[in-house]
């Protein structure tokens, strides 16, 4: 019984220290999404330059899951914020390359 209150204790721990990590990369996630659909909005992003770049959120997403499976550590933290800064380099790479769609 002792072993299983421990068990269940140390899982809880571990998750209570991977919901702030999360919470920060899901915000970032959801500010590059806004970009991307601004961008389209805008015609900066063509329609085929937001799929690849939507694909890219969904990758980081899948890591983060994988991740979040037995809690973050500082590394895989690293990791994952190393991720979305290349997305949103990306993402402002690809707005400013000075195509635009008519609309």
């Amino acid at each position: 019984m002792n072993k299983a209150l421990t068990a269940i204790v140390a899982a809880l721990g571990i998750a209570a220290a991977a919901a702030p990590a999360a919470a920060a990369v899901n915000a970032r996630q959801l500010n590059q999404e806004r970009n991307i659909d601004a961008g389209v909005r805008s015609g900066k992003l063509t329609p085929r330059e937001a799929s690849n770049l939507r694909g890219e959120v969904r990758a980081i997403e899948r890591q983060q899951r994988v991740f979040a499976r037995g809690g973050y550590t500082r590394i895989e933290k690293a990791r994952i914020h190393d991720m979305q800064d290349a997305l949103g380099n990306r993402i402002d790479r690809l707005k400013m390359n000075g195509r635009r769609i008519a609309k």
